[in-house]
């Protein structure tokens, strides 16, 4: 499904809606009367798609400030939407309002304004970090987005892997024949055919990056790196391959299968999460370093986290992975340290990165090329 096909409003109401349900369980857990509000400019504002907000147990209300402009097609259902000239300082009359008697909790994040503005109505203040364990698992609508990126995502890798494979090799550079003669393959053209492709899905921000050495045409003999962080209907992916035209099929091999079983033994750890067992994100990087050191790699660079609507998400570090959560495994190994090749080279970089949504199996979003090969992928896709 092109991202252009997704409904952004569908994925704004399905975090309220979560959020609303987040907020309450919370609240019913708390005092008798607990009410919840937050203002700030901030994650956790941006997934509630409000200037300010006052839940309770029974009413919502969300204050946006009037005469800006918005984006909005509908308005979400079960919620009281007004338009004030100063939506922080409305809080406190709203919680007025609605007669609210016990404590408030509100996000860290809170504007410092806002929570002066309530503890001089004469509410007691409490922090808590619902909203951002709501974030840690994606609704429906969500992870159908990032499908959508992660289908983008794959056109981009197949106009890279294209491009490289039909690609001139010149003097050990990369050179693309047209109507005006030939031209150097640079980073510049390469990354601008890829953004092109993920433009073409209706990606809002293809956020293309292309390594490789050198500012003129890229090397046929060395690696380059392609890498795509998509961001469109109000998610964003990351997703990343090492691809080698003309090379010697010795180190860069060895790396790649060094990272291909660290990534199986990543999203093997990953699915025992979803069989029930307790597993954390920094268990998931240890079982990916591990494998990727069997392999003689001593310093992969390793990193495993959430995605969604921000870059960088829960769950992180020490917290247990589950169901409808959407993580980055991230990998990459250096030549620095081998002795056996030019100083040259040893900034050489072998990189795979994918996003996996753990949605009843644990599921690549984009189909990433097959081979270091663009020769070799292009033949098996």
């Amino acid at each position: 499904m092109p991202v252009g096909r997704v409904d952004p409003e569908g994925v704004r109401v399905s975090r309220v809606e979560r959020a609303l349900e987040a907020v309450r369980e919370r609240l019913r857990s708390s005092d008798a009367g607990a009410t919840f509000v937050h203002a700030a400019s901030d994650a956790d504002s941006d997934y509630l798609g409000a200037d300010a907000v006052v839940v309770t147990a029974d009413d919502a209300v969300w204050l946006r400030a009037s005469g800006v402009e918005r984006d909005r097609t509908g308005e979400t259902p079960h919620v009281d939407h007004r338009l004030v000239d100063d939506p922080a300082g409305a809080v406190a009359g709203v919680l007025d309002e609605l007669g609210a008697n016990g404590t408030v909790l509100t996000p860290r994040g809170v504007r410092h304004d806002v929570a002066l503005f309530v503890e001089r109505a004469g509410y007691d203040l409490a922090s808590t970090a619902v909203l951002t364990d709501a974030r840690a698992v994606k609704t429906t609508a969500e992870r159908d987005a990032v499908r959508a990126l992660g289908t983008a995502a794959t056109a981009g890798f197949d106009t890279a892997v294209e491009r490289l494979a039909t690609a001139d090799v010149e003097a050990d550079t990369l050179w693309t024949r047209g109507a005006n003669g030939a031209a150097p393959l640079t980073v510049e053209r390469l990354t601008d055919a890829v953004a092109a492709a993920l433009a073409g899905d209706g990606v809002e921000t293809p956020g293309v990056r292309v390594r490789g050495v050198g500012d003129g045409a890229l090397p046929a003999d060395r690696p380059i790196v392609v890498e795509c962080r998509p961001a469109g209907a109000g998610v964003c992916l990351r997703a990343a391959w090492t691809l080698v035209v003309d090379g010697d099929g010795g180190w860069e091999r060895r790396a790649q299968l060094a990272l291909d079983a660290g990534h199986r033994a990543g999203r093997g750890t990953l699915a025992a999460a979803l069989d029930g067992e307790s597993v954390t994100v920094g268990e998931v990087a240890a079982e990916v370093r591990a494998e990727v050191t069997a392999y003689g790699f001593g310093e992969p660079t390793v990193d495993v986290y959430g995605v969604g609507q921000s870059a960088y998400e829960r769950p992180q570090g020490s917290e247990e992975l589950s169901e409808g959560q959407v993580v980055v495994v991230a990998a990459s190994v250096t030549r620095a340290a081998d002795e056996t090749v030019h100083a040259r080279r040893r900034g050489d970089v072998v990189t795979h990165v994918e996003t996996l949504c753990l949605d009843g199996e644990v599921e690549p979003v984009v189909s990433l090329p097959s081979s270091l090969s663009p020769a070799r992928a292009l033949n098996e896709r």
